[in-house]
């Protein structure tokens, strides 16, 4: 069975799902805040994001995320940072 692709939201690249990083909306959060979401354990609308420091700074740059989730959304740079770093080393 063939692995499911998503795309990049920073450099637009099409991959296997299990290579990219999953983000969501935090549920009730006000503004929207975009979280990880490593187990995929959570439902609805979702962007993916490549581990490389350049496909966050680019995503960012573009506001990317706020066209993928279709709200204005807050991003907690560092966190993201720490989870692309973290999952591309481990």
């Amino acid at each position: 069975m063939a692995r499911p692709e998503r795309q990049c939201v920073g450099c637009g690249r099409r991959g296997p799902q299990d290579e990219l990083v999953r983000l969501v909306l935090e549920p009730g959060s006000v503004p929207a805040r975009v979280v990880l979401d490593m187990g995929k354990a959570r439902r609805g609308r979702s962007a993916y994001l490549c581990r490389s420091q350049a496909c966050l700074d680019r995503a960012l740059r573009r506001k990317a995320f706020n066209r993928a989730f279709r709200v204005t959304v807050e991003v907690d740079r560092e966190l993201v940072q720490a989870a692309v770093c973290e999952t591309r080393t481990g």
